[in-house]
């Protein structure tokens, strides 16, 4: 198996350190799928990087098949490249700094650590955290003792969808003369369908979907 421990992970952590991959071990040690979300590539892409095919790939992805030591080898050499700004799952983050996941969930309720709500899982906004801002936390709030104001630290707002959705969707989508299927592009919703669902009350949007919806709205007005 090739030697990786050397391979820079991170950028410089506090206290003067650099994060490598010999700095954790055991469950610690980054598994395929979190190497993937550090570099935040999709299965295809990293798949095509480790040079295997995606049927393969997804299998040791999800965990059905374990993955060959040369391929780990290689995936975590590629995630030591990760770039300090990319998005990062809070699970991934606190694998490198070395912090409890919910540690850092309470982080970015209160806002202590800025997060960005960029992904929706079943219909709930995912936050994520880029390395950067990770590092910010530690260096001003983790582990330090003392009484902080927490009117000082603007929390990360999720948006929310209002009552009135279905008849904002319907009066922004006329306003822009967009058909159902064209709304539902310019939204990036799965068909015009969606669109039906949410003027109809069927179905809600998503926080993150509302935000693109709003933005239309400003648009039209």
């Amino acid at each position: 198996m090739p030697e990786v421990s050397e391979q820079i992970f991170s950028s410089s952590l506090p206290h003067g350190t650099v994060w490598t991959m010999s700095t954790v071990t055991g469950d610690a040690t980054p598994t395929l799928r979190q190497c993937r979300e550090i570099l935040a590539l999709s299965q295809l892409e990293f798949a095509t990087q480790l040079g295997v095919p995606l049927d393969t790939y997804r299998t040791w992805d999800s965990g059905r098949r374990p993955a060959r030591d040369t391929i780990l080898a290689r995936a975590r050499a590629l995630a030591g490249q990760c770039h300090p700004h990319t998005p990062l799952s809070l699970d991934t983050l606190a694998l490198i700094l070395d912090v409890h996941v919910r540690t850092l969930r309470v982080a970015a309720r209160d806002g202590r650590l800025r997060v960005i709500y960029n992904t929706v899982a079943f219909g709930r906004p995912v936050p994520r955290a880029t390395l950067d801002a990770g590092e910010q936390f530690r260096r001003e709030f983790y582990k330090v003792c003392y009484r902080w104001d927490r009117r000082s630290v603007r929390p990360s707002v999720r948006p929310r969808v209002p009552p009135d959705y279905p008849d904002r969707v319907r009066s922004t989508r006329l306003a822009l003369g967009c058909t159902l299927a064209d709304f539902a592009s310019r939204v990036g919703a799965a068909n015009k369908a969606v669109i039906y669902q949410w003027e109809s009350r069927k179905r809600i949007p998503s926080p993150l979907f509302w935000r693109k919806v709003v933005r239309l709205e400003r648009r039209a007005c």
